[in-house]
């Protein structure tokens, strides 16, 4: 064989490889979940107001839970991938009245919406142990209002509205790996971003124990938290969220 043919014959089995190297197909999980997270921080949603501090726990931003859909989807073909996490949520809650004479009535609607969409990398893939790095960006949105009703002055009977919206860079890993011979695993993960171009930064820490059940659903029970800090002309969203995270996950 000589130079020109070895070569080509290089170039077919790297970039056109046969049914033993390209045996690998795509490998989904799609995990619907549930996120009971309190809320702790300083939030100025709609400018001019000032910011206030805020601490609502988990039960209390439960009870006031309207409604939302929390689901992630992990994709991957071979060491490559991709990753997509959606979270929505929209929170009502009564606050304190304005004390006579006034006696204005005030409610506060929060809607929620971040998306998260990451390449991943598999960096370490041994004995059922996974451990991928993750890049891409997350999208917030924070849809605020403040309804006011009964009493006196101009705010009686009135709505305020404001909506802000950002993305930022994120870069992260997570891993997973069996407890033993059990059906039993463990997976977790971190993440930061932000760095100034939308927020000046979020971080997000995650640890679940999951339980396999067929080789195609498993559940999970574990722990989220994530922090995050943006300020934009008045706006002001500096909060902690944690809590218990709740999930079934379907491979396909």
């Amino acid at each position: 064989m000589n130079g020109k043919s070895l070569a080509a014959a290089l170039l077919a089995v790297l970039f056109f490889p046969g049914p033993a190297l390209a045996a690998d197909n795509w490998q989904f999980r799609l995990t619907p979940y549930i996120w009971l997270a309190g809320i702790k921080g300083d939030v100025g949603t709609i400018p001019p107001l000032p910011a206030v501090p805020i601490d609502i726990s988990a039960s209390d931003a439960l009870s006031d839970f309207e409604g939302g859909f929390m689901v992630m989807l992990d994709a991957r073909k071979g060491r490559h991938g991709f990753l997509i996490d959606l979270l929505y949520t929209d929170i009502q809650t009564d606050l304190a009245p304005v004390p006579p004479p006034i006696n204005l009535n005030m409610k506060s609607i929060s809607k929620t919406t971040i998306a998260t969409a990451a390449y991943q990398y598999e960096l370490h893939n041994r004995d059922q142990s996974v451990v991928d790095l993750l890049a891409g960006l997350r999208y917030w949105d924070i849809d605020s209002e403040l309804q006011f009703s009964g009493g006196l002055g101009i705010l009686a009977g009135r709505t305020i509205r404001n909506t802000e919206s950002w993305i930022d860079p994120a870069i992260g890993i997570k891993g997973r790996a069996p407890l033993g011979d059990s059906r039993f695993y463990f997976e977790g993960g971190a993440g930061i971003g932000g760095f100034g171009v939308g927020s000046d930064l979020f971080y997000e820490i995650n640890a679940s124990v999951g339980y396999q059940w067929t080789k195609s659903i498993g559940t999970t029970i574990g722990y989220r938290m994530f922090d995050v800090d943006y300020k934009d002309n008045g706006f002001v969203y500096d909060v902690r969220q944690q809590g218990w995270q709740l999930g079934i996950s379907f491979a396909f």
